[in-house]
């Protein structure tokens, strides 16, 4: 056959050369594919200086043996050779390595063969007498775009698992900003110290007996924390006075759910949590505030921490009166399920308040940081 050569041309002479990064320090592998002898010998020849490591095959059965073993960058393949056809081995060969460099190569080739090898995702068909330069430059194009999808692929692979570790990064600084809000807001209502981190571990200690989802536990966990954040705009004499509120009073006290609500607004973090924040002094039979929302339009992040910061509030020292006993404040539950709290939602808060709730006061429900999410898989 009728192989011409020529000097390359300026666009072969500009070309880098290098091997593709993914492959280690190795030359690039090219193998060449054809049943005749003089054409295999010619092509090797040609590649020869391009620093490729070579090697030939002359049938597609063969190739695919080599191809196999692993480590071959680019093949160059005869179209029609006897047995196993060249459209054949780019099929079986891209199912193999779907990123393998692949060229036809042929003298008798018809339109119908071009499409199916380009439809095969063959990275050229180059017709006989072909130049030697077409030939090495198809094969550098080849090779690059070999290196792309690999490098595409490492860089995916290894950037979601970057991403991955941002997120936890951005994670565990978000809830660190959550403990130093809680805690601003803890330091105005100094009778509450601890109250916000009590509440919270037994909101998300009710949920886990409820088997609700990690979702549900992750809004528990950020609504606990914040639920009483919009006392932030509640003045100091209300929040502090000794004695009951006046109805004046009381109701400026009552504001600080829809307050809280619209801080958390402005946040995409905090957003889920709004209903919790929102609807903790509502009531099961609908007689409480700021919307008097009855039973199950009350969210159930709402519905569990009304019976948290309730049980809290009787066991704990109030500017207004002394700390109750734990039974005591059962009882109270007890006697409230049904009207001002779930039934379901005071049984399942007893259930966990008999498992001992959780020890650890550290509410992470941040993955692979604490009690939380993970315990709950």
């Amino acid at each position: 056959m009728d192989l011409k050569q020529r000097s390359r041309p300026d666009e072969w002479a500009a070309v880098p050369h290098a091997a593709p990064s993914l492959t280690g320090e190795r030359r690039p592998r090219v193998l060449v594919v054809d049943d005749e002898p003089n054409i295999r010998s010619i092509l090797l020849r040609a590649l020869g200086g391009g620093g490729y490591e070579l090697s030939e095959a002359p049938d597609g059965e063969s190739a695919l043996a080599i191809i196999e073993a692993g480590g071959v960058d680019v093949v160059l393949s005869d179209l029609l050779m006897p047995g196993m056809s060249g459209t054949e081995l780019l099929s079986l060969a891209k199912s193999r390595d779907d990123a393998l460099g692949f060229i036809i190569l042929t003298g008798v080739g018809t339109m119908e063969d071009a499409i199916r090898a380009l439809r095969l995702q063959a990275d050229d068909y180059l017709l006989k007498p072909f130049n030697l330069d077409e030939v090495l430059l198809s094969v550098e194009r080849a090779l690059r775009h070999r290196r792309l999808v690999l490098e595409n692929r490492y860089y995916q692979e290894h950037l979601e698992g970057r991403v991955a570790e941002q997120a936890q990064q951005i994670e565990s600084l978000f809830a660190d900003a959550l403990f130093t809000i809680a805690g601003a807001v803890e330091a105005r209502d100094g009778y509450t110290g601890g109250h916000i981190e009590r509440v919270t571990r037994y909101a998300v200690a009710t949920g886990r007996a409820m088997g609700v989802n990690a979702d549900t536990l992750r809004q528990l966990w950020v609504a606990g924390l914040l639920h009483d954040v919009g006392k932030v705009a509640i003045p100091d004499q209300i929040l502090g006075k000794p004695g009951r509120l006046s109805q004046e009073e009381y109701g400026i006290m009552q504001r600080h759910p829809t307050i809280g609500a619209n801080i958390l607004e402005r946040s995409s973090f905090l957003r889920p949590a709004i209903d919790g924040v929102l609807h903790h002094h509502e009531r099961w039979d609908g007689t409480g505030y700021p919307q008097r929302l009855r039973g199950e339009e009350i969210s159930l992040v709402g519905r569990i921490l009304a019976v948290a910061d309730a049980y809290d509030a009787i066991v704990t020292t109030r500017p207004y009166r002394k700390k109750s006993p734990s039974e005591a404040a059962v009882a109270e539950l007890r006697r409230c399920a049904g009207t001002q709290f779930d039934p379901e939602v005071v049984e399942a808060f007893l259930r966990a308040l008999r498992d001992g709730l959780p020890e650890a006061a550290d509410p992470y429900l941040v993955p692979g940081r604490g009690w939380g999410v993970a315990a709950v898989a």
